[in-house]
């Protein structure tokens, strides 16, 4: 019997305004930008004033705070 897929709801919230996207339950922090059209190199992403990896698998429905990083001089 095969087992049905889960889904999580996703807020992103920051600089470049709100993104709420539905994913498959374990997806990335990295997947979750990249289907916001948000580049994950520019980013920084924080769930609880906690930094997370882009590597975090997303296991419920979360908000997350991102961060555009800036550059330059």
């Amino acid at each position: 019997m095969m087992q049905q897929q889960q889904h999580v709801l996703i807020r992103l919230v920051g600089d470049g305004g709100e993104h709420e996207l539905t994913m498959a339950e374990g997806a990335t922090v990295r997947e979750a930008l990249l289907a916001a059209n948000l580049l994950p190199s520019l980013h920084i992403v924080s769930h609880e004033q906690q930094v997370l990896p882009m590597t975090t698998a997303l296991q419920g429905d979360v908000t997350l705070e991102v961060t555009r990083i800036a550059s330059g001089g």
